[in-house]
């Protein structure tokens, strides 16, 4: 294969400790974001605020159509009964912080995206971002990690518009590169990534560092990055 496709989170870093739905966490994120905006909501307004986080949580309603933190940010803002002042991406920063303050990279991605490319392998990243999640706060993700200058490419559901399992968002990136389906490997850790990969006809490999070996029509299963290599 002439390119791998990597998921980011939970594939090569992850929020360390926090379940895959934020739920729990939203009236944190939401008192860092009202400070931000110079806000001071009370329960009712939090309330208000959470389900507002809920209906955009596609952990909770899977959608396809990928949705901008602006525009998050000009529904949380209203709940606050304030306007959404500032620059995006710095209440991007402010609300993502309860979580991000967790980042960490698994242990094999390093070495497994070095050694792929000693291999001449191109390697890319497309990943789908939380809640409309900046291109710039991913950037920093990458680099905080470790892993900046790891990858050829970096393209996310808020640039293409689209979240996995839409076969656009990995079409983007092979045009970006220059390849077809056949020339890529995409690699990530849910079914969406088996499922956008069979539906953009590349090969799957999906990663299950549990052990517990869900069959998604995958061709191959691995418990570390390092397999690849």
């Amino acid at each position: 294969m002439d390119a791998f496709v990597f998921d980011l989170g939970d594939t090569l870093v992850e929020y360390e400790g926090l379940p895959p739905s934020w739920v729990e966490h939203y009236p944190e994120a939401l008192s860092h974001l009202a400070s931000y905006l110079g806000a001071a909501p009370g329960p009712a307004e939090v309330d208000s605020a959470c389900r507002v986080l809920r209906r955009y949580n596609t952990r909770l309603f899977p959608r396809e159509n990928e949705v901008h933190f602006a525009q998050i940010l000009a529904d949380l803002a209203r709940c606050f009964g304030v306007d959404p002042v500032g620059d995006p991406d710095e209440a991007a920063r402010a609300f993502f912080s309860v979580f991000r303050q967790r980042l960490r990279p698994f242990p094999d991605a390093g070495p497994a995206l070095a050694a792929l490319s000693e291999r001449g392998a191109r390697i890319a990243v497309f990943t789908d971002v939380p809640y409309g999640m900046p291109r710039a706060l991913v950037l920093e993700d990458i680099r905080q990690s470790g892993l900046e200058g790891s990858f050829g490419l970096i393209v996310t559901s808020g640039d293409v518009g689209l979240r996995k399992p839409a076969p656009a968002t990995l079409a983007s990136v092979a045009g970006r590169l220059g390849l077809q389906a056949a020339q890529i490997t995409h690699v990530g850790n849910e079914q969406k990534d088996v499922d956008v990969a069979r539906a953009f006809g590349c090969a799957a490999v999906l990663v299950d560092r549990s052990g517990w070996f869900p069959v998604w029509g995958q061709d191959r299963t691995i418990r570390s990055l390092m397999e690849l290599t």
